[in-house]
């Protein structure tokens, strides 16, 4: 039997839910002094003293009217809850909260880049969701809603796809397809090839942070004990290679709990207008992308997932902040006709596969490493000579780490273009691809520099409204080609 749609046209409430958020919010704010009085009501002390008993008076006064200042604060808060309204009108999303002083914030529904909806524990009990409205004109959250019906947010979803997608691009196609999902096997590779190095560093953080937790406790005595108990310990073989065993495992063990956790039943379907994603093991999450928002797309391996045939794809979305790893979607992807599958609604034909390959020139590989490491690694290396001549070796192995890593970017740094898109290879010792559609460019730059202009050389950068792609060291005929291109793409499109 098929439910009845909402019907967004009309105001629509904030479930009841909310108000259990709002109450845990201020509980949260309010904890110290919700503990002390917790403590007083307990714990008894005998004051002998009057004066004792007056300043433990005016504290109690003191912390009163602090907490009747926070609840005079939250209280605005829970009168949102009761007047929030949200609707769809003439194709913008608006939400209209306030009494006394009313506020409507309306956003037009071709700025919605992805409609996100999640889910923890008390969500799915209650069967409703926070839903996060993301848009094209700022890095965050443009609308956030904490508690709202759980079909209610699909359909809304659902209308914003469909709204978007037909003004946009005039697709009629509504037929969605399942692209990928993750089996348990798959969740083990992914946990394989993790950056284990990353992990291991989490746990280390957390550990010193405890630590410090515990000095600030305990006092000065705390690294003492800690020395005592380390100095008791009879560092034998067996013992050492019993602890990097246990230091493996707990890295391996916090590995599979980091995959789990992004990664468990993650489900791809998309069709002409967009991709759903939904994903999550405590906290269930779906998030949908519009096609056309999609800026430019990339895949990477580290040197173990490349072994294992794993790439993590992402799609570059307008207005993105691509250091918040909340704003962003990495797809794990394990057969080759998915990641084709998947990049054909974006572009279907990859340069790679038509067109011959393009290099950057030999002195990408060495100048930066000549000109800024080496006279860095042998003024070091001097200075030690003098301090202690054995450990001179370090800056000179740090040169020629340098010098191999740079030389192997060159060796692997390959594009390829065509009139409608530009394909790029790189990496060290992982692999990463980047395509993108010329569309996409908002602006190109060319740069250059005394030594490239006697090379007859440039560094072309390419500008989207996701993130920018450079190309350094480079023909100068070529870049102009490409910047040729992309700007006559530009015109076509405002035209």
């Amino acid at each position: 039997m098929n439910r009845i749609k909402t019907d967004w046209t009309k105001p629509q409430k904030l479930s009841l839910v909310a108000l259990l958020f709002i109450i845990g919010k201020t509980i949260k704010e309010s904890w110290v002094l919700i503990l002390y009085f917790i403590v007083r009501a307990f714990v008894k002390q005998n004051e002998d003293e009057d004066d004792t008993e007056k300043r433990s008076d005016k504290l109690i006064y003191f912390l009163l009217l602090t907490a009747a200042f926070l609840i005079f604060f939250q209280i605005q808060k829970f009168i949102q809850f009761f007047k929030t309204r949200i609707y769809i009108k003439d194709n913008e999303l608006i939400e209209q909260t306030g009494i006394f002083t009313k506020k409507t914030k309306t956003i037009p529904i071709h700025k919605i880049q992805s409609v996100h909806l999640v889910q923890n524990y008390i969500h799915r009990f209650t069967d409703t969701c926070t839903m996060k409205v993301e848009t094209a004109g700022t890095e965050k959250t443009e609308l956030e809603l904490s508690a709202i019906d759980y079909l209610k947010a699909q359909d809304l979803q659902e209308i914003l796809q469909q709204k978007e997608a037909v003004s946009a691009a005039n697709i009629s196609d509504n037929n969605s397809t399942q692209l990928m999902g993750l089996s348990n096997f798959d969740l083990i590779k992914l946990a394989i090839s993790e950056n284990h190095i990353r992990t291991l560093s989490l746990i280390f953080a957390f550990a010193m942070s405890r630590l410090d937790d515990l000095r600030q406790f305990f006092g000065k005595k705390t690294d003492a004990i800690i020395d005592e108990q380390v100095n008791q310990i009879n560092f034998t073989t067996s013992i050492v290679a019993g602890m990097i065993g246990l230091g493996i495992a707990i890295t391996l063990a916090f590995s599979v709990i980091r995959v789990l956790l992004r990664y468990n039943d993650m489900q791809l379907t998309a069709n002409q207008k967009g991709f759903k994603v939904k994903w999550g093991f405590l906290q269930t999450q779906q998030k949908m992308m519009l096609q056309n928002k999609v800026q430019l797309i990339s895949w990477n391996s580290n040197f173990v997932r490349k072994l294992l045939g794993i790439k993590i794809l992402r799609f570059f979305m307008v207005g993105e902040n691509i250091l918040k790893d909340d704003q962003y979607i990495k797809l794990p992807v394990l057969q080759e006709d998915v990641l084709k599958k998947l990049s054909a609604y974006y572009q279907p034909v990859w340069p790679s596969l038509n067109e011959n390959p393009n290099y950057t020139h030999p002195s990408y590989a060495w100048r930066v490493t000549m000109i800024y490491i080496l006279p860095v690694a042998f003024a070091a290396s001097v200075a030690l000579y003098f301090w202690e001549p054995w450990v001179m070796i370090i800056p000179i192995l740090l040169f020629l780490y340098f010098l191999v890593t740079f030389k192997i970017r060159h060796m692997k740094f390959i594009f390829w273009y065509n009139q409608t898109s530009l394909q790029i290879q790189k990496g060290i010792w992982g692999d990463e691809h980047i395509l993108l559609n010329f569309k996409k460019v908002q602006h190109v730059a060319l740069e250059t520099s005394p030594f490239l202009r006697r090379k007859n050389l440039a560094t072309l950068v390419l500008h989207t409204a996701g993130d920018s792609i450079k190309i350094p060291y480079i023909p100068l005929t070529k870049a102009q080609a490409i910047a040729d291109r992309c700007l006559y793409e530009i015109e076509l499109d405002k035209s």
